[in-house]
């Protein structure tokens, strides 16, 4: 399984059925009789070459990968917003929730309306008569927003508003760099506040399956269609990279990690992986990846974890 050729939903699968019925110490036994016959492999080379020839069976069976495909969403457990868990926010009427580092959290807001907080992040709640108004204040969070166009629901991400009634959509501020990625439904990008008169004017509208990727201050904003299940992967505790550099799910792992994470060969940073990285379990994440990418970890007594090729 560590091999760059396999994909990431034949991992997913491989690691939901390690995750049951204690199969991961069975696992681990037959890992090491089998490498106990590896000198036996010469022997039976002709044979083996021969049964490699075989058609394999078709079984006709559909892998998910956690449960997630496009046409539908698992479910997830979401917690009820009770009074203390937001703090007051300086901004009157306004309330606060966020996330430690390292965990994901639900919420379910009054109007029915979810949200699931990425690993460190920060939003600002406030529902008016108007409208329900949320302010990303930084990292990621995913929005499962109830209809209701007497109210409509806005999310402002650096200096734009995202305007919507009823839809599905997650939207990323981190490094100086915003994203808002719509799953279903519609949603609006502009400047001017939903409660204004023609608060649509000049917005950008977003179409499902489309990404809108911005820099704050600059009026440029660059369209694509990412791949659904990676984008949204991380509220499903996972997170999942085809063909991607190790540099990139370094990063990206590196807010889950108990440790900073650096690569101690520059070259390798380019190295480019598929991999599906759970965020649950009782393997941390940073054996996790030493188990399933192409590298070798080192725990240093000064708290880092240094990455080499393996």
């Amino acid at each position: 399984m560590r091999r760059q050729t396999v994909r990431a939903r034949d991992q997913a699968a491989f690691l939901d059925w390690l995750e049951k019925d204690d199969n991961l110490p069975a696992y681990e036994t037959a890992k090491a009789r089998l490498a106990g016959l590896a000198p036996l492999a010469g022997a039976f080379e002709g044979d083996l070459s021969r049964l490699r020839g075989r058609k394999p069976v078709n079984a006709g069976r559909r892998i998910l990968i956690g449960g997630l495909a496009t046409s539908a969403v698992a479910a997830i457990v979401v917690l009820m917003i009770l009074p203390g868990l937001g703090s007051q926010s300086a901004d009157e009427g306004a309330v606060v929730y966020a996330s430690a580092p390292g965990e994901i959290t639900d919420l379910a807001l009054a109007d029915g309306s979810r949200v699931t907080l990425d690993a460190d992040s920060q939003i600002r709640l406030r529902f008016e008569d108007d409208a329900r108004r949320v302010v990303l204040l930084r990292g990621a969070a995913y929005f499962d927003v109830v209809h209701n166009p007497a109210r409509p629901f806005q999310v402002a991400v650096a200096d734009r508003n995202v305007i919507v009634t009823g839809t599905r959509f997650t939207t990323t501020l981190r490094r100086n760099r915003a994203e808002v990625s719509l799953l279903e439904g519609r949603v609006a990008i502009g400047r001017h506040d939903v409660g204004k008169r023609r608060s649509l004017d000049h917005a950008l509208m977003l179409a499902p399956g489309q990404k809108a990727v911005f820099t704050p201050g600059l009026d440029r904003v660059r369209l694509s269609r990412p791949d659904v299940e990676s984008a949204t992967a991380w509220r499903e505790r996972r997170l999942i990279f085809h063909d991607a550099p190790l540099s990139d799910v370094i990063a990206e792992a590196a807010r889950y990690a108990d440790r900073t994470m650096v690569i101690a060969d520059p070259a390798l940073a380019k190295t480019r992986v598929t991999v599906v990285l759970p965020l649950t379990g009782q393997v941390g994440l940073i054996d996790r990846m030493d188990d399933l990418l192409p590298i070798s970890i080192e725990r240093t007594s000064d708290g880092r974890a240094l990455i080499r090729a393996d």
